[in-house]
This record gives C-alpha cells, structure tokens and sequence, in this order.
C-alpha cells in the first residue's frame, strides 16, 4: 500500500476500501413556473386582510380554512398544484424506488401561504402524516430569512466537532462545512424568487428570525403532499377539507 503525503507532510496508509453513505436524506430544489408577481400580490392582499388585530394568523393562513380555500380558488392554483404533484411523483419514484404506479388524482396537496418580514420567525417543527413538504418563494430576494434544516440523525447533535453548514439554494454544490461531514448538526436555504423544495416531511425545520435591521418581505406558499388513502389519518385542525385539493 503506497504511503499518502498530507499536508502537514505525515504520511499514512489507509486500507482499500470504499466510502459510502448510509441513510442519506434527499431534497429537491427547482424552478416554478408561474407569474410570481401575481402569486405574491394575492399571498400579500390575503395575509393583510386576515392579520389585523389576529396574533395567531399574523403571517399565516394555516389556521383560516376560508383564506386556504381562497388561495386555492386563486386562476393560477391548478398549475401550482399539477407542477408540486409532478415532481412529487418523480420525487418518490426516484429516490425511494417507489413501483406502485400513481397519478396526480393519487395525490392531495395542503396549501398555505406566509407572508414574514423581520419580526417574524417559526420555531422548529416538522409536518406529521405527511410524505413529502414542501415550500414555493413567488418573493423572495436572496437576503431573506432561510429555512433551516436539521439532521434527522439526531446523534449528530453529540457528536464531537458538530458544527452547522450554510448554502443557498442556488449553490447547493458548494457545501462550506465548519466541521466534519458526518457531525453536521444542520443546513440553511436561502431562496430566491420562483424557487421551491421539497423534502421528506418527518425533517425538522425552521425560519429564524432575521437579523438585519431593514425590513425584508419573504413571501411563501407551504405544502404538504400525500397518498389518498392517508387522508383517512391525516388531519389539518378539525377543518380539514379533502375536496379543494384535487385538481388534474
């Protein structure tokens, strides 16, 4: 086995063999197809009817099942919905070997849009009874709040050298770790306007609150994406309603 030089100029020699990654969590980072201006003027004109004097849909419309019903009436929602569905589909087939085929009428999305801008923040969470999430940014500028994701190995919070990773989702090739590769505790996205992710939904997430001092808008419509026969489980508040998301 010939010695390697490193460079502190020791050498060693490791055995032969090969690396490989055990329980690798994919993601998937894409482009939507949509006016996003448009999306974005209804996502601000929704969120600014329903937050006046309403702490608890202060960004949000998760908890108003008449404002996700609206957005969902919205002339540009089907398209939303078909392109999600799709790569969904090929989300599934490719990277959990899924045979069973399956369509869009197979598939129910749960939208939601947000609207943050400095003050807000989200605390870490992940979506129960869900397969695959996911986030579209119709605004989003680049200096936004990140979603920020954490290792779903939970052992990689102990371990030592643990460090967090920052990259944007346009440089998502371009990893900078502070620390070992297998000890990194979490990862920042950082989007632009029209881009959108989806990851498997049991990932443990946040948006931090923005550090700078001017106000930054970050608009954004997330979503949750499921068999039909788990709707018979799964359950957004008591006002779940299976029949707005089906569109073909």
């Amino acid at each position: 086995m010939k010695p390697i030089q490193n460079r502190n100029n020791n050498t060693y020699a490791p055995c032969k063999g090969r690396y490989f990654d055990v329980f690798p969590t994919p993601m998937f980072h894409g482009q939507v197809d949509l006016n996003h201006e448009q999306v974005s003027n209804h996502c601000r004109d929704i969120v600014g009817r329903l937050s006046k004097g309403n702490v608890e849909t202060e960004y949000t419309t998760y908890f108003d099942h008449d404002a996700r019903e609206e957005t969902h009436n919205q002339p540009w929602f089907k398209s939303f919905a078909n392109q999600m569905k799709d790569s969904y589909i090929d989300f599934i087939k490719t990277q959990f070997d899924f045979a069973t085929p399956f369509s869009r009428h197979d598939i129910h999305l749960f939208a939601w849009v947000n609207v943050y801008n400095k003050p807000h923040s989200h605390e870490v969470h992940n979506h129960v009874k869900s397969r695959i999430s996911g986030t579209y940014y119709p605004f989003a500028d680049g200096s936004s709040m990140p979603i920020k994701f954490f290792n779903p190995n939970i052992n990689a919070m102990f371990s030592h050298g643990a460090s967090d990773s920052t990259m944007t989702v346009k440089d998502h090739e371009q990893i900078q770790y502070m620390g070992t590769k297998g000890a990194q505790t979490d990862m920042s996205f950082t989007p632009e306007t029209g881009d959108f992710i989806l990851w498997p939904s049991y990932m443990l997430h946040c948006v931090p609150q923005s550090c700078l001092d001017q106000e930054i808008e970050r608009i954004s419509i997330s979503f949750n994406l499921q068999h039909a026969e788990d709707l018979g489980s799964y359950h957004h508040g008591d006002d779940f309603d299976y029949s707005i998301l089906d569109y073909e």
